[in-house]
């Protein structure tokens, strides 16, 4: 079954990757039509307008690493918008600290219209780079003319005026997390579902032998959902200064809330203290006009945050290379056996990271920035193992936790010699599962049986019933893995086996309450674990930061371009109608990928997994 997955998943991931490589060869031919087409003067492209209103609109949801290659970034650096909807929460954070400080820039504007999402985690690491912002004393201002969603409200609260059309509605959904559950279907179309796991709390196997969330994971998701939400609701309140209280009734009374305001939405939110103004698109761009307007040729001054990017790193690209540097390695994404893209934490792939920093002798200490619910059990343990090389070199090791960083995420994390996590990061989850579907029964509906010979007692076909021989075998792998993990933990986090089964079992926990248990040692960002590692390493202040990135065979074409030439290409594509986020956004594409990367991830060589279903909706 391992291999169908595998096959399958290879099969839909490379024809994806057909699609775009074809379209990139698309793309090239226009670049080459550019250059010869003379186009327009786009010497203004690197300047930055005088008292400019920038433009912080977040397309898609906000990630650790973005799942597209340097190319397909390069493209979408001068299309100003990145990529199958995501955007780098470090490309958000490095703006809005650059236009702290940088007189040109005199207000701040906050467009969610595209947003569409990101992790608590991420969410507070945004807002506090809006708050720090704020202390220049520039005006921060939010608008959406599509209304306001969980994570649009939350760093919205934190602007000095949120803005809504008055058509649109602020409408807080809450935090859900929900899985689809086949024993009833399996029964139906007679499915054998042999499920091996260990951990009372490991719910990450439940749907294939169950029609329902088990009370021990239903309790569990409760638990640590609460103090999200309550987290949540805290936030927003302090920061829009109003009571959590009526917060709260807003939310959960909207029905009334709605019908004492005739049906408006608008209004109520406005009545409501949620919104300082409703104001459709034509007042919205008056507004901005009489903030940093052109008289002259009657437009905004304001500028992209991805065009605002590329202008701040051409001016530091000219930087001197330090002596000692902090690598920084980001693992995101599903973990999976042999080599991946972007956006999944491939063993293979991601030693040959490690081994980079490994050999760079100005790397004095390594942050492995992780968010990841985990996967393949193999290839947690093939990761990790390279990590404990790296700290045999005598150079230390900070794990900086992001939104998730549970079961095969947490694994990896354990050889560090700090770990960092967020307020709101999702971790734990010490346990193990693995599943493997037979279709015997199904097929003998259909007529269809297998018979043969073997010299070993052993079943190795799908179309097999598992014999009990099977199954014990299984499940003691299953429990050796398990014994295996939480021996690691035991040994890195300095607690008793015993300790740390207590804790472990499957059971998820938040990062305030993984600290107060032993599992992790400080609650920060990703700047405190840099720090923390530079200290560990006993550096001094003038030490540098270096990303340690994928190798991409288009990155040293891409470059090659100006930045002339392909905003000429961006003006002849317009002129000729294209549109190239519409082209890679689509629907099809999109589902194609999803479907496709997660079928790849199941390619454990053992069948085994250190899994963690507890992302948030």
């Amino acid at each position: 079954m391992k291999k169908i997955f595998k096959k399958l998943g290879v099969f839909l991931d490379a024809t994806l990757l057909f699609t775009k490589r074809a379209f990139v060869f698309i793309i090239l031919l226009l670049i080459v039509v550019g250059i010869f087409s003379g186009g327009g003067s786009n010497d203004d492209i690197s300047k930055i307008p005088e008292n400019a209103i920038l433009n912080i609109s977040i397309q898609g949801v906000l990630v650790e690493e973005l799942s597209t290659s340097d190319f397909e970034r390069a493209i979408a650096d001068f299309t100003d918008q990145p990529l199958l909807g995501e955007t780098l929460v470090t490309d958000v954070i490095d703006v809005i600290t650059a236009a702290k400080t940088d007189d040109s820039i005199k207000y701040l504007m906050l467009d969610f219209d595209d947003f569409t999402g990101g992790s608590p985690s991420k969410l507070q690491t945004v807002a506090a780079a809006i708050d720090d912002f704020k202390e220049s004393e520039k005006k921060v201002i939010a608008y959406s003319s599509l209304g306001y969603g969980m994570s649009s409200y939350y760093l919205a609260s934190h602007a000095d005026e949120i803005h809504m059309h008055d058509y649109a509605q602020l409408f807080i959904e809450g935090y859900r997390s929900y899985r689809t559950y086949y024993k009833s279907f399996f029964d139906k179309f007679f499915i054998d579902a042999n499920v091996f796991k260990v951990g009372t709390h490991k719910a990450f196997v439940e749907p294939y032998f169950r029609d329902n969330m088990s009370e021990e994971a239903k309790g569990n998701i409760i638990e640590w959902m609460t103090v999200l939400w309550d987290s949540y609701l805290d936030d927003v309140s302090k920061a829009r200064k109003i009571d959590v209280g009526s917060f709260t009734n807003y939310i959960n009374s909207l029905d009334t809330a709605l019908k004492e305001n005739e049906g408006d939405a608008g209004l109520t939110a406005l009545n409501f203290g949620l919104v300082d103004q409703l104001t459709n698109k034509r007042q919205f761009r008056d507004y901005l006009f009489s903030l940093s307007g052109d008289e002259e040729d009657n437009s905004i001054n304001t500028i992209g945050m991805r065009r605002y990017s590329n202008i701040i790193n051409n001016d530091q690209s000219s930087a001197i290379e330090d002596e000692s540097n902090v690598a920084v390695i980001v693992a995101s994404g599903g973990i999976i056996n042999g080599k991946g893209g972007p956006g999944t934490i491939a063993d293979e792939d991601f030693v040959t990271l490690i081994r980079k920093a490994y050999d760079d002798e100005s790397i004095k200490a390594l942050v492995l920035r992780v968010d990841s619910g985990g996967g393949s059990a193999y290839a947690s343990e093939v990761i990790a193992d390279e990590l404990e090389k790296f700290k045999e070199s005598g150079r230390p090791i900070v794990a900086s936790m992001g939104g998730v960083a549970a079961s095969g995420g947490y694994y990896i994390s354990a050889p560090a010699d700090k770990i960092y996590a967020e307020k709101a990061t999702i971790t734990g989850s010490i346990g193990v599962g693995g599943f493997i579907p037979t279709f015997e029964r199904a097929f003998d509906q259909l007529g269809i049986h297998e018979d043969g010979y073997s010299t070993v007692d052993i079943t190795t076909s799908v179309l097999q019933t598992l014999t009990e021989k099977d199954k014990l075998i299984l499940q003691m792998s299953t429990e050796n893995i398990y014994q295996k993990f939480i021996s690691k933990v035991s040994q890195n986090r300095n607690m008793t086996i015993e300790e740390v089964d207590k804790i472990a079992q499957g059971k998820v926990w938040i990062g305030e309450k993984a600290l107060e248990i032993g599992l992790v040692d400080a609650i920060g960002n990703q700047e405190d674990a840099i720090k923390a590692a530079a200290d560990l390493a006993e550096l001094n202040e003038d030490y540098g930061i270096t990303m340690i990135k994928r190798d991409d065979p288009f990155s040293t074409f891409a470059a090659s371009f100006s930045f002339k030439v392909l905003t000429k290409m961006l003006t002849l594509m317009s002129y000729m109608g294209f549109s190239i986020p519409t082209i890679i956004d689509h629907p099809l594409i999109n589902w194609v990928a999803m479907q496709s990367e997660e079928l790849v991830q199941f390619n454990d060589p053992r069948g085994i997994y250190l899994n963690c279903f507890c992302e948030i909706e």
